[in-house]
C-alpha cells in the first residue's frame, strides 16, 4: 500500500512538472505575465523544457519506483538546488506570489520528502527480497 501511495505522489509531482514545464515552453514568459525580451523568453522556454523533462523522468520511475533511487535522487537534487535559487530570489524581492510560494514548498519540502519516502520504500523492498 505504501508503494502505491508513493507512486501516486511521484505521478502528481510528474504532472505538476509537466504542466508547468510545457506551459512555459508553449507560452514563454507570458506564462508568468512577464515582459517579453527575446533572450529572457528563450531562456525561460529552455528552463521550462528542462522541468518538463524532469516530469518525464519521474513518470518513467513510477512502475518500479522502489528501483529508481538514483534517478529520483538526481531529480531531487536538481529541484532542491532550483528551490534554493527561488529562495535567494525571494530574499532579493520579498513580495512572493502564490506561485512562488508553491514552487518553494514543492522544491524545498515536498520533493525532498518524496525522496525520503522513496528511500524508505526501496529499503523495505530490499529487506523483503532478501
Amino acid at each position: 500500500m505504501e508503494r502505491i501511495c508513493l507512486q501516486v505522489g511521484v505521478a502528481l509531482t510528474a504532472a505538476i512538472l509537466l504542466f508547468v514545464g510545457l506551459s512555459g515552453v508553449l507560452l514563454g514568459v507570458k506564462f508568468l505575465h512577464g515582459t517579453e525580451s527575446a533572450s529572457v523568453d528563450n531562456y525561460f522556454r529552455f528552463l521550462s523544457a528542462m522541468a518538463a523533462g524532469m516530469g518525464v523522468m519521474y513518470l518513467r520511475a513510477i512502475p518500479h519506483v522502489e528501483r529508481h533511487g538514483e534517478c529520483i535522487s538526481t531529480l531531487t537534487f536538481l529541484i532542491f538546488i532550483g528551490g534554493l535559487a527561488h529562495l535567494y530570489g525571494f530574499t532579493l524581492r520579498p513580495t512572493p506570489t502564490v506561485a512562488t510560494l508553491c514552487a518553494l514548498t514543492m522544491s524545498l519540502i515536498v520533493v525532498p520528502l518524496l525522496w525520503l519516502w522513496q528511500r524508505r520504500v526501496a529499503r523495505g523492498a530490499s529487506l523483503r527480497s532478501s
